[in-house]
């Protein structure tokens, strides 16, 4: 189970402090619209919070009993509802509220409704189905990674329908040929593979290459994973290579094709939630290692089986086919809530929020303004003299904009060729790009408004701003120069996305979507 609590401690302290503000002032006088909105987003956090915790509890029932408190204020709020559902009944008798206006709000809900469960998309057929895409990078392996793939299917089929209890059936792609024989990163792959999912659609894809898989650390392994976009791959060039100054084995080679089947069982229990064992405990999720000696195909333990058996109903894809934007976006949100587990696991390795020092083209255009708008006195005059609440709200606007056009523009999205099939972990893995591009534009922001406060304090002489004859406010505190770096941060976010950019595959890259196998 994660350790969320020490990371989210003081940001959640913090909110929490807000949220009791603008409830005090919703008491005494009202919110205003943005007060308003500012306080349905800390609500929201607030729930997404509870639920993302609830889910990871060893036990759920002992969580809502140590935390009913906390699930009783998430609850008040909603009472304001009934507040709306009271004016309601009020202005029923009033003249002015027509039948049609009714009509339509209650159409409205309904289209809204109809929207949410086509989202969801069909409960899927109990069976797997797997695409395996050959990326080669000679024409004459090609037919020997065919024959190799076939060898592959045989051996793992009947092993993986006795676990599961269902169906499984694979389905070997048209073959691509690579430009040379060069190692590659797994996410170099991503494309083709999510390409292929959505045309298949695939349950699952398996790509299987003879050139070498390596880490961005340049680790060479035989196998990767993806749980979040569902996707694993395996290198041959590593099954082969026994040792330095050792001969190669073939791709026929009885320890090759028996190494080769307890690789991919071992990415597929992986892929599907199974958890990780000590050697001899499973012979199947064990740490993988290649034995020489193996003579038979792995078998998975009862418990094992057990909790396939469990889940198998939800095993295969949902899918969205050919949906509406609103559907498109309600498919991607159903998805994230019903994998928060592997949503969360490359956001908490790729440390998306310090991405911005891998990317020097969108942190030269965010600075460069910034330093300019930095030395200009009616900035002063505007970041001083704005509200806190209008600072925060352009803030939070401005940094979900930067993000959401820079994973747009960069055509970050999968797949990145536009098909009316959308499978339901490429929309996980859309909403982990999103929110990885999402933190990193934080941390810019972050990154951008330290620089502009330390300029204001130790490089501006004490009095500059508040003596400046044009600016209208004579008293600058700290909590204004705040204010001002943070406007101006915010300005230096927008223009680093719109002009500064980055190369896309670097960025997938970075965004810890594979991993090696345990």
């Amino acid at each position: 189970m994660y350790k969320l609590e020490s990371g989210l401690e003081i940001p959640m302290f913090l909110l929490s402090l807000g949220w009791l503000y603008l409830l005090i002032i919703d008491l005494v006088r009202g919110l205003g619209a943005i007060e308003r909105t500012i306080f349905y987003i800390i609500w929201g956090v607030f729930i997404l919070e509870y639920l993302l915790k609830l889910y990871l509890a060893a036990s759920k029932w002992s969580y809502i009993k140590q935390n009913w408190i906390t699930l009783v204020a998430l609850i008040i709020p909603a009472f304001r509802v009934f507040r709306l559902l009271n004016a309601i009944r009020i202005l029923r008798s009033a003249s002015f509220i027509s039948s049609t206006n009714v009509v339509r709000s209650l159409t409205s809900g309904r289209r809204f409704l109809t929207a949410l469960k086509k989202a969801k998309g069909p409960q899927p057929e109990p069976e797997m189905n797997i695409g395996i895409l050959i990326e080669y990078s000679r024409k004459e392996i090609k037919e020997d990674l065919r024959l190799f793939a076939e060898q592959l299917i045989s051996d793992v089929q009947t092993p993986l329908q006795d676990a599961t209890g269902i169906p499984w059936s694979f389905d070997i792609t048209d073959p691509s040929q690579l430009a040379t024989d060069k190692a590659r990163r797994p996410s170099d792959f991503l494309d083709d593979t999510s390409l292929r999912m959505a045309e298949g659609p695939y349950d699952m894809m398996l790509v299987i290459t003879d050139v070498a898989l390596a880490t961005v650390k340049n680790r060479v392994d035989a196998g990767f994973l993806s749980s979040v976009a569902r996707i694993a791959m395996i290198s041959t060039r590593k099954l082969v290579t026994t040792g330095r100054k050792q001969p190669m084995l073939s791709l026929n080679d009885a320890s090759v094709r028996f190494n080769a089947a307890a690789l991919l069982l071992h990415l597929v229990g992986d892929i599907v939630g199974l958890s990780h064992t000590n050697k001899g405990h499973s012979k199947v999720m064990s740490p993988y290692e290649f034995l020489s000696d193996r003579k038979a195909v792995p078998i998975f333990t009862q418990a094992e089986k057990d909790q396939l058996q469990k889940e198998k109903q939800q095993l295969p894809e949902r899918e969205l086919r050919g949906g509406s934007g609103l559907e498109s976006f309600m498919f991607h949100l159903l998805m994230a809530f019903r994998h928060p587990k592997q949503l969360l696991r490359p956001l908490l390795r790729n440390k998306a929020i310090l991405l911005p020092l891998s990317l020097p083209k969108l942190v030269t255009a965010a600075v460069s303004p910034s330093f300019i708008l930095l030395f200009t006195a009616e900035i002063w005059d505007v970041g001083i003299n704005m509200p806190n609440s209008v600072a925060i709200l352009f803030a939070i606007m401005s940094i979900m904009g930067a993000s959401f056009y820079l994973v747009t523009i960069q055509s970050l999205f999968l797949p990145r060729k536009e098909k009316r099939i959308l499978t339901e972990h490429l929309a996980v893995a859309n909403t982990t790009i999103y929110l990885s591009i999402f933190l990193a534009c934080i941390g810019l922001y972050l990154m951008v408004g330290l620089l502009m406060l330390f300029m204001e304090l130790y490089v501006f002489p004490s009095d500059l701003i508040q003596t400046w004859p044009t600016l209208n406010k004579q008293a600058v505190n700290l909590t204004d120069l705040i204010r001002l770096a943070s406007f101006i941060s915010t300005v230096g976010v927008t223009t680093g996305a719109l002009a500064g950019g980055f190369e896309s595959r670097a960025v997938i890259r970075e965004l810890s979507l594979f991993r090696r196998l345990k």
